[in-house]
């Protein structure tokens, strides 16, 4: 993405004054860096299965939770075991 694509996108959620701050601390704490930045996947799977598990502690039942985040029993069963 271009600084300019980058500004834009950035304006449209943080403002233009606050995007263009944003992108000048980009620009000069790793500007020529190529940079990988994650989509959010794994936190957003974390979120989830803390959920889960706080739904599962207050006493929902493994077929209302298998139907509300369309997971198998299985896969319920594992998350709602781990200790987090």
């Amino acid at each position: 993405m271009r600084e300019a694509e980058l500004e834009t996108t950035l304006a449209q959620s943080l403002g233009e004054a606050a995007a263009r701050a944003a992108v000048d601390a980009l620009i000069a704490a790793w500007g020529g860096c190529r940079l990988d930045i994650p989509n959010g996947t794994a936190a957003r799977l974390r979120r989830r299965d803390s959920e889960i598990r706080r739904m599962y502690r207050a006493g929902a039942d493994l077929f209302a939770l298998r139907d509300l985040f369309g997971l198998s029993d299985r896969h319920l069963r594992r998350i709602v075991s781990r200790v987090h």
